[in-house]
């Protein structure tokens, strides 16, 4: 196996994990708690604030987990002439902005409630 399908493949777990990790945020399974969940002084302190803001960012952590899965996969099937630090910096790059996007939507979601 390829150094480029093992790193595509690795990737496409991260996103599955970010997928399985979105969908009790989602549904609003998760109470108020510091260790999982969108974690703000202002979502801690108002049950309210904490479900919606979760609920919006387990969305967008689904949508995030979902790309990242598709980018490592179309990787694996494109890129298999590339060097393999060149796909490792693209799904990086693809994880660490999408990551950037649900957290600042985050942000941004819980200081309007």
């Amino acid at each position: 196996m390829s150094e480029i399908t093992i790193d595509s493949l690795l990737f496409a777990m991260i996103g599955l994990l970010f997928v399985g990790l979105s969908i009790p945020l989602i549904l609003e399974r998760v109470p108020p708690n510091r260790y999982y969940g969108f974690r703000t002084a202002k979502t801690l302190s108002d049950p309210r604030t904490w479900y919606e803001v979760n609920r919006i960012s387990g969305n967008d952590l689904f949508v995030a987990g979902a790309l990242i899965t598709l980018s490592s996969l179309t990787m694996l099937v494109l890129a298999q002439g590339w060097r393999p630090q060149h796909v490792v910096f693209s799904l990086l790059s693809v994880m660490v902005l999408s990551l950037t996007g649900v957290a600042w939507h985050g942000f941004i979601v819980s200081r309007r409630m």
